[in-house]
């Protein structure tokens, strides 16, 4: 019989539930919740400190997020994978190393970047970083990874493919300043801007501002430089007027291939003042079309993911989000026409993102169960065929433990001596 395939699996979500909260879409309304049936309770999540179960006092409620649920499947449906759900207060290189792959679902080098930021390097965040950049068996690759994490990457690949996209300014940490950046951003034209930061997430760092409120009260500035003068690089865009009263379409794909959508309308241009979600065909046509459109412009300035072997294979989930502009713009070399909609990447999120499958019409977890299967089942082909599974490296190693001589430069008496009797003691 042959071994499972050992693959692991990132963890760490808390905004991505998959059991009734008490409040918002139940995925229990269209998914079928049985295979959690069995699931482990240390892995559900407690809605308000944040932290698994196992971290917290005995008797806690807590809900499954979709990084958990999704191998949880696999582990329910499919008889040849063993899973292995790796929580970041485990994550390491060694425990990567203990499956033959493993793929990050819920934890990535942004949830590391913004621990360090709040409170610099410790030995967990150095930790799970050696994990995630050196390890050779983490899906997607570092290469690929850093690509999207360090958004600029992406940006300046996706401005010089054409694809349509926010007047951008990369301000790098080097001779930076308040006074300096005002003034390029004057220079392109912008009435308004906003600023986030290269390599981050969640919101973190955002700020809206007008170069006339800039101007007025420069410490504004001053301060968000001083607050984040950490920060590598800031993203600054000139402020699209239509973004927040259009929908912004969130397309995911696997493969290359388009899979769902869902769309969402902040909630300050809405009536009643709270987001908006809609998925399937509630997502205006229009909307939906041009988002998958500029989604698959934007897959393609993407690297493959690359194996220790050489050979690469198709990416995993991907998320494109798309935003629409309806109003002038008026940076200088850009040539939109303000009475009509122009569609444009707004980002691109790795396959850590949220997933939203609560808010869908149909159930996705078996289909991300399906999809990561298949992969896992591509990429441990390729590893049989260049001896890179669990099973080649521990045979490896103990090769290497069995013949410790044959890393030993031997002079010519010891050759002299292995000539009359065979063999040589290695040297201490």
């Amino acid at each position: 019989m042959a071994p499972k395939i050992r693959v692991g699996f990132v963890c760490g979500k808390d905004t991505d539930f998959v059991e009734d909260p008490g409040k918002g879409p139940k995925y229990s309304a269209i998914g079928d919740m049985s295979f959690l049936s069995d699931f482990p309770n240390q892995y559900r999540v407690d809605p308000k400190s944040h932290e698994y179960l196992q971290d917290c006092a005995p008797g806690t409620k807590g809900q499954a997020h979709v990084d958990a649920a999704i191998p949880w499947c696999i582990q329910r449906k499919y008889k040849d994978i063993e899973v292995d759900i790796i929580t970041p207060d485990v994550l390491s290189p060694q425990r990567l190393a203990s499956n033959d792959l493993n793929f990050t679902l819920g934890f990535n080098m942004v949830n590391v970047a913004i621990d360090v930021g709040a409170r610099g390097s410790t030995p967990t965040s150095k930790r799970q970083t050696a994990a995630l950049q050196k390890s050779s068996n983490l899906f997607p690759t570092w290469e690929h990874e850093n690509f999207i994490f360090t958004k600029s990457n992406y940006m300046k690949a996706a401005i010089k493919a054409g694809v349509p996209m926010a007047p951008t300014i990369f301000c790098d940490k080097k001779g930076r300043s308040p006074a300096k950046l005002l003034k390029e951003i004057k220079a392109r034209g912008w009435h308004n801007f906003v600023m986030k930061q290269s390599e981050s997430g969640f919101c973190l760092g955002f700020l809206k501002l007008s170069v006339q409120e800039g101007e007025k009260n420069p410490k504004v500035l001053e301060d968000y430089f001083r607050d984040y003068a950490h920060v590598k690089e800031y993203i600054v865009q000139e402020c699209i007027d239509g973004f927040t009263r259009n929908w912004e379409t969130r397309c995911m794909w696997f493969g290359g291939k388009f899979l769902y959508a869902i769309a969402n309308k902040a909630a300050v241009s809405s009536k009643d003042g709270k987001e908006h979600i809609v998925t399937g065909d509630d997502i205006p046509k229009e909307f939906l079309e041009n988002a998958k459109r500029i989604g698959a412009q934007a897959l393609k300035v993407l690297p493959q993911l690359k194996m220790a072997g050489g050979k690469s294979v198709k990416n995993i989930m991907i998320r494109t989000d798309i935003g629409c502009s309806d109003s002038q713009v008026y940076d200088r070399d850009t040539k939109w026409d303000p009475t009509k909609k122009t569609f444009f990447l707004n980002e691109i999120e790795p396959s850590s993102t949220t997933y939203f499958t609560r808010w869908l019409k149909f159930d996705t977890i078996p289909t991300w169960a399906r999809l990561y299967a298949q992969k896992a089942r591509e990429i441990y082909k390729h590893m049989k065929a260049t001896k890179t599974t669990l099973a080649d490296r521990k045979a490896g190693k103990a090769g290497k433990a069995a013949n410790p001589s044959t890393r030993v430069a031997m002079k010519a008496g010891a050759m002299k001596k292995v000539l009359k009797v065979g063999k040589v003691k290695a040297k201490k």
